[in-house]
């Protein structure tokens, strides 16, 4: 194993030598997810969002980021937790799903994350907030449970994001 180095958020450490699956941990209300990083583009703070209307309710809109119309998508509100008031503090997380650009306003991003694959187990059977579907695994890390979503798996059959980026077509 490599030598531990302190991160510049909180308390959390990391292998220097990149051991394992790299993943961008967030607060979501009081639970804590995390997504491949190879999916995430960039963070930005919260900019103005273009309403569109008939949208489901989880969808706030549209921004132009560097002349790029990208699909907003609340993840608090998708999951079913209440709306939280936007303000420069909030933060949305670009993403890569399918070759489309979506952003999705998370309440807080932690850290980078080095997983080993055999750390992942499945998401239990039981009912949960979040949609089986949607969730490629579980893991524990540092005494606190961190769910991994499936972004492909929330984004890909989604009507909405389809219309808003054009591609009214399943990708291959």
């Amino acid at each position: 194993m490599g030598l531990k180095e302190k991160s510049k958020y909180e308390d959390s450490y990391e292998f220097s030598n990149h051991e394992g699956q790299q993943y961008v941990s967030f607060k979501i209300a009081e639970e804590t997810y995390m997504v491949d990083i190879k999916k995430v583009r960039e963070f930005i703070t919260y900019d103005r969002i273009s309403i569109i209307p008939n949208l489901p309710e989880h969808y706030k809109g549209v921004i132009n980021l560097r002349g790029s119309i990208i699909p907003v998508m609340d993840l608090r509100l998708r999951f079913g937790y209440p709306q939280l008031e936007y303000n420069e503090r909030t933060v949305l997380m670009t993403i890569f799903v399918e070759e489309k650009l979506i952003g999705m306003v998370v309440d807080k991003v932690l850290d980078v994350i080095n997983l080993p694959a055999e750390n992942l187990q499945p998401p239990p059977e039981t009912e949960m907030i979040v949609d089986r579907q949607f969730l490629e695994g579980l893991c524990e890390w540092k005494g606190e449970m961190l769910i991994l979503l499936n972004l492909d798996s929330l984004f890909s059959q989604d009507k909405a994001i389809q219309a808003l980026t054009g591609n009214t077509e399943n990708s291959n």
